[in-house]
C-alpha cells in the first residue's frame, strides 16, 4: 500500500530545507577585525643556474608611483602588509596596490639583489624570480586557482546542498 505523505510530513521537509539553506550561508570562519579580501602577490624564487644553490635571509619589497622606482619606499609593515618568506617563497597581503615594485632580497652568502620594476597585474599576482648572478629577475606567473577564495567554496558549498535537497525532494515526490 502507497503512503502519501500528509500536510504535516510536508511542513517539515519544508521547514528543515529552509533550515538548511539558512545555515548553510551563515560565516563558516571566525571573525577578524580586520576583513576582507585583499590584493596578494607570491614570489617563487628559482636559481637561473640549476646547479646554483640559495637561501632568502631576508627580503624587501618597495612599492613605487614612478616606472623605474626612482621614488621606491619600503612597504609599510603593518597587519598581515608584510613580505613573508619560506623556503624559497615570499607571500604578501596589502591593504592597497601601487602602480609599481621592486623587490629586493638578500641571501646567506652575502649577496644582495634588486630586480627590475614591475606592476601588479592582477588581484593575486603570481611571480617566479629568477636569481642570476648580478640581479634578480622578476616574470609573472600564471596561476589560476578559484578554489582558494573562501566566497568561492562557500557558494559551492551551499549549491552542492541545494542540489542535494533538491534531488531528495524529487525523490520523496516519486514515492
Amino acid at each position: 500500500m502507497i503512503r502519501f505523505p500528509s500536510k504535516r510530513d510536508h511542513s517539515r521537509w519544508l521547514q528543515l530545507i529552509c533550515w538548511t539553506v539558512l545555515l548553510a550561508f551563515l560565516p563558516t570562519f571566525t571573525a577578524r577585525a580586520d576583513v576582507g579580501l585583499k590584493p596578494e602577490m607570491e614570489f617563487k624564487f628559482i636559481a637561473e643556474d640549476p646547479q646554483q644553490s640559495f637561501v632568502i635571509a631576508s627580503a624587501t619589497l618597495y612599492e613605487c608611483q614612478q616606472p623605474d622606482c626612482s621614488d621606491a619606499q619600503p612597504i609599510d609593515e603593518i597587519g598581515p602588509q608584510r613580505l613573508n618568506c619560506q623556503n624559497d617563497v615570499c607571500t604578501i597581503y596589502f591593504y592597497g596596490l601601487e602602480p609599481y615594485y621592486r623587490l629586493e632580497a638578500s641571501f646567506e652568502d652575502g649577496r644582495t639583489l634588486t630586480s627590475q620594476s614591475f606592476a601588479p597585474y592582477g588581484f593575486h599576482s603570481y611571480y617566479s624570480v629568477v636569481v642570476r648572478e648580478s640581479d634578480l629577475q622578476v616574470k609573472n606567473r600564471f596561476a589560476f586557482d578559484p578554489f582558494a577564495s573562501p566566497i568561492c567554496l562557500s557558494v559551492c558549498g551551499s549549491l552542492w546542498l541545494v542540489a542535494f535537497w533538491a534531488f531528495l525532494v524529487l525523490v520523496w515526490k516519486r514515492r
